[in-house]
């Protein structure tokens, strides 16, 4: 009796090259698309009653987030300082940061809280900063953020 002969494939059927891909696409990298950036406070002034406001805008995406506008408010437990609705027109390269300033007029219960804290009335002001941007291809983007603020020594007017 002759033993039988097994062919060997030297190409794998189309099953398990399907197989192969899915595997080697699931574990690439996935790019993260329409997340908020992250939105920060660098730094706060305010003098001839002003607020000049600077804030870190964080992409955490993996494409380039083209921001067109922004709207926003930043409060404290005594009140609201003010709020900012207008164009930003910005585009931030992939996890990227970009510094963006906005100068707004002061009131009353802004330029009373930030005295206090200036005066050392108070330590420190919690505050929370919260709104959207809205970006080219995302649409409108929420972001939030609480910190406390702080007078930055040696800089009259100047908190961080």
């Amino acid at each position: 009796m002759r033993p039988e002969k097994h062919e060997q494939k030297l190409f794998p059927g189309p099953g398990l090259l399907l197989l192969v891909l899915m595997l080697v696409t699931a574990c690439g990298a996935n790019v993260i698309r329409g997340s908020a950036p992250m939105v920060r406070m660098n730094e706060l002034s305010h003098q001839d009653g002003n607020i000049t406001l600077q804030l870190s805008m964080r992409n955490l995406n993996g494409v380039a987030l083209d921001i067109m506008n922004i709207d926003f408010n930043l409060s404290m437990t005594d009140g609201e300082l003010f709020q900012y609705s207008g164009p930003v027109d910005t585009n931030i390269a992939a996890n990227g940061t970009e510094t963006w300033t906005v100068e707004v007029a002061e009131n009353e219960t802004s330029r009373r809280l930030l005295d206090q804290l200036q005066n050392g009335e108070v330590k420190s002001l919690p505050y929370t900063l919260k709104g959207s941007v809205t970006s080219r291809d995302d649409g409108r983007l929420r972001f939030e953020n609480e910190d406390h603020l702080y007078p930055l020594p040696g800089k009259p007017g100047h908190f961080r």
